[in-house]
């Protein structure tokens, strides 16, 4: 659910000619469901993350599950696969 809205505030950025190289406030795709926090990432790295299906970024603090393994990292947000069992 909130990919989804991640990537629609992607999409309307983009279609606007937003910078690639702002922060944008994006959800954090943490395990919470209920979890409301914002992270900062550009355009560009919102699309280096989510161009695999199976990536999400989250707070780094934020609630994990066991299958996620971090495959990216910065002071702003981890990027993580959500590996298949």
């Amino acid at each position: 659910m909130f990919r989804d809205a991640n990537k629609r505030m992607h999409d309307v950025l983009d279609d606007a000619g937003a910078s690639d190289h702002r922060y944008v406030p994006f959800l954090c795709e943490c395990a919470d469901e209920e979890c409301l926090a914002r992270l900062e990432a550009t355009l560009e790295e919102f699309e280096e993350v989510h161009i695999t299906p199976d990536h999400y970024f989250i707070l780094s603090c934020h609630p994990r599950v066991e299958e996620e393994e971090t495959v990216y990292q910065n002071d702003r947000f981890v990027a993580v696969v959500k590996e298949r069992v």
